[in-house]
C-alpha cells in the first residue's frame, strides 16, 4: 500500500507573534481584505462537507484513497485555521463570528454528481482541482507579500500542500485504477467544459472557480499537468 506524502508545518509559527494592531487600515482596505479572504476561507472549510458527502455515498473504496482523504482533510483544516487567523489579524474579524458564518452556509453536491459516481472519477476531479488551487494561490503572491514576509512564507507552504494533494490523488489513481487512466482526459474535458463564465459555487469545495485567477489557459495547463503526472510511475515527491 502506498501512503500519502505528508508535509508538517504549523501556521502558528508564522502568525502567533503578530497582532491585529500591526495591520490597522481604513474601512475600504479592511473591506477589500475581507472580500479577498472570505471566499478562500469558506472554500477550504468546505472540505469537511465534501468528505462527509463522500462517506455518505460510500465512495471511498480503497485503503489508499481512505489514507489520502484522511491526510487531505487534516491539511484542509490547517488551511482553514490559517485563514481564520489571517482574517483576525488583517481584516478585523473574530474567530467566533467567522465560524458561525461558516456553519450557516448551505451545501449542494448535485452540481458534481457525475464526478461522484466512483472513486476513480472522484480522484481525477480532486487531482485537477488541487492543481488549479495550487496555481491560483501562487498567482496571489502580490496580495500576501503586501501583508508582510510571514504571510508570503505561509503562502508557499499552502501552495506546496495543494501540489502534494494533487500528486497524492494521482498516486492513488496509478496504484488502484491504472486500467482506467485512459478515461482521465475525457473526465477532465467534461469538467472544464462545464465551467461557465460566471460559475455558481454551491459549497462543494471543488469547482470554486469564481476568482479571476481561474482562466481557460490555467485549466488547460492543469489538465496537461494532471495527465502528464498520471502517466508517470509512482512518485515520492510533487513533480509540478
Amino acid at each position: 500500500m502506498i501512503t500519502p506524502i505528508r508535509r508538517n508545518w504549523d501556521p502558528r509559527d508564522f502568525f502567533d507573534e503578530l497582532k491585529p494592531a500591526m495591520f490597522t487600515a481604513g474601512p475600504a482596505t479592511l473591506r477589500a481584505r475581507r472580500n479577498k479572504l472570505w471566499p478562500e476561507l469558506y472554500t477550504e472549510y468546505d472540505a469537511r462537507h465534501l468528505k462527509q458527502e463522500l462517506f455518505k455515498r460510500n465512495l471511498i473504496a480503497s485503503s489508499e484513497a481512505e489514507a489520502f482523504f484522511g491526510a487531505w482533510s487534516a491539511d484542509e483544516e490547517r488551511h482553514t485555521d490559517s485563514f481564520i487567523q489571517i482574517m483576525e489579524l488583517v481584516a478585523g474579524e473574530s474567530e467566533r463570528d467567522l465560524r458561525d458564518r461558516l456553519e450557516a452556509r448551505s451545501h449542494d453536491f448535485s452540481a458534481i454528481d457525475e464526478y461522484l459516481e466512483d472513486e476513480f472519477s472522484l480522484l481525477v476531479m480532486i487531482a485537477f482541482d488541487e492543481m488549479c488551487t495550487c496555481r491560483a494561490y501562487a498567482a496571489d503572491r502580490e496580495f500576501y507579500a503586501g501583508l508582510g514576509t510571514n504571510f508570503l512564507r505561509w503562502l508557499r507552504e499552502v501552495v506546496a500542500d495543494e501540489a502534494v494533494h494533487s500528486i497524492n490523488a494521482v498516486n492513488v489513481i496509478r496504484t488502484r485504477h491504472c486500467d482506467r487512466i485512459p478515461e482521465a482526459g475525457t473526465i477532465l474535458d467534461n469538467l472544464i467544459g462545464g465551467v461557465g463564465e460566471d460559475p455558481e459555487y454551491t459549497g462543494t469545495f471543488v469547482l470554486d472557480y469564481f476568482d479571476k485567477n481561474y482562466t481557460k489557459k490555467m485549466f488547460a495547463n492543469c489538465r496537461a499537468t494532471v495527465l502528464r503526472n498520471v502517466a508517470k510511475p509512482l512518485t515520492a515527491a510533487p513533480a509540478d
